[in-house]
């Protein structure tokens, strides 16, 4: 069954990535010694907001290449390097719809592939790298875990991949 037709699976291509660019990969909300912390993922960045104590190296903002040195395990640090490869990976899909919102007809020339096709190979595989890293996360961290944009990835690359191929 496919969700778009072709006329407006360009247009969908270019909206899905925005909006996973918008989303953050994991959210997590966890208590650790009477604070309770919130976690938000995005592909580029992590916020962290700790409450109850101000801690003297508390880091509430760090960049995706940043988190996995701050880890406490070799499962964190692995799921640190996951997100930072998702980011990676997200920065090509990313580049890609900027030049085809404005020259959708040259890229689409340029491409061997179908763009539409390949936007939605790409997704899925920062979905997979947002989730696995998820997964380690929720492994190690008490509290409520929720990969509220490898969701939105993995859902949006499925419609993509399925919609009608323009001719």
């Amino acid at each position: 069954m496919t969700w778009v037709k072709s006329e407006y699976a360009g247009e969908l291509a270019v909206l899905s990535t925005w909006l996973v660019a918008l989303a953050p990969w994991s959210a997590s909300v966890f208590e650790v010694s009477n604070l309770t912390v919130v976690a938000l993922r995005f592909l580029p960045f992590r916020f962290q907001f700790i409450f109850g104590a101000t801690l003297d190296n508390e880091r509430p903002f760090l960049w995706a290449w940043e988190v996995a040195r701050f880890q406490q395990s070799a499962e964190l640090t692995l799921a640190g390097y996951a997100g930072f490869a998702a980011f990676l990976l997200f920065a090509v899909p990313f580049a890609l719809s900027l030049f085809y919102y404005f020259e959708e007809e040259r890229l689409t020339d340029a491409l061997p592939v179908d763009p539409v096709a390949l936007f939605g190979w790409l997704l899925a595989g920062v979905a997979a790298l947002t989730l696995a890293a998820t997964a380690l996360f929720v492994r190690y961290f008490p509290g409520l875990t929720v990969p509220v944009g490898a969701v939105v990835a993995a859902v949006l690359a499925y419609v993509l991949l399925t919609s009608e191929q323009a001719d």
